[in-house]
């Protein structure tokens, strides 16, 4: 049996666009449950909360035959929530892209990340109305186990989508052989010596992941990552981007996590953010459960 997809908000935010793209996923996944946990920081807003659900519930059954039940808390978003999510063991979270105020990037890169590492799931954050299901996916990897692992997760989840795989590489030291006046011939040999690691490592990549492979293609960039994998995102139109979560050193994972929010800031796509088994996070407990509804209309 496939697990359900589970939807996940917070009241006054629209749950409509990340409920339509998870019964979208879960009717090509072959996924006929999807589940609701919603939140809010006041009892006044729950029949608010409700008819929201109520609507993306209906609309869940009527395009892609899938059925929903739905649950309510009331609590801080995510925490709330949290236990709840790992409780029902979900194929995948998906959140819509909440506003704010003052740091709207910021605020949904560590709510996606949060949710991410503390529930050990796929987190799918919902930028863009569900018209049409995924057509590309872009991957910034650098070819490690991590990277392998979260290759398996979202060609799972993304079966029907073309993803392209970007490896932004640069040459050890050619700032300084550039200033010791190196010959551009000689930088030019290191630069296609470290092309060909990369298409080896893609190679040794697709290999293991045969038959699935097909849909893969690579593209380099010899440049910093960052704004290189946004500009190459932007320039394609991808509709989503994968993510990889991955263990990693504390300055590593600054640095990791400033690549990723300027990425997020320069882009409008999507995000799927998969988890490494070895990153941790502190489990957050989940609150009181106001109200359970199961099946039915709200």
């Amino acid at each position: 049996m496939v697990k359900p997809i589970l939807v996940i908000s917070e009241c006054p935010h629209p749950v409509g666009h990340a409920a339509a793209r998870g019964a979208m996923l879960a009717a090509a996944l072959q996924c006929r449950s999807m589940d609701f946990l919603s939140s809010m920081r006041e009892a006044t807003a729950l029949c608010e909360c409700m008819e929201d659900v109520k609507q993306a519930r209906a609309s869940a059954l009527l395009r892609f035959g899938v059925h929903c039940s739905a649950r309510f808390d009331f609590g801080a978003f995510p925490a709330s929530l949290m236990k709840r999510a790992i409780d029902a063991d979900p194929l995948l979270i998906a959140t819509a892209w909440q506003a704010h105020e003052w740091w709207p990037i910021l605020h949904n890169f560590n709510l996606l990340r949060d949710i991410c590492r503390a529930s050990m799931k796929p987190v799918l954050l919902v930028r863009q109305p569900a018209h049409k299901p995924y057509a590309h996916a872009v991957f910034p990897s650098d070819f490690s186990p991590d990277s392998l692992n979260t290759l398996k997760v979202a060609l799972r989840l993304l079966p029907a989508t073309r993803l392209t795989i970007v490896h932004a590489f640069h040459v050890p030291g050619e700032g300084q052989m550039r200033a010791a006046g190196v010959r551009d011939d000689v930088i030019g040999t290191c630069r296609r010596n470290a092309e060909r690691t990369a298409q080896e490592a893609f190679a040794r990549m697709a290999a293991e992941l045969r038959p699935r492979a097909a849909k893969l293609s690579l593209v380099l960039l010899p440049k910093p990552t960052g704004m290189a994998v946004a500009n190459y995102v932007n320039a394609v139109d991808a509709d989503i981007i994968v993510l990889s979560d991955s263990q990693r050193w504390l300055v590593d994972d600054w640095s990791w996590q400033t690549r990723a929010r300027e990425m997020l800031e320069k882009t409008s796509s999507d995000l799927l953010m998969v988890s490494s088994p070895n990153t941790r996070s502190p489990m957050v407990a989940g609150s009181r459960m106001l109200v359970n509804h199961e099946g039915g209309e709200g």
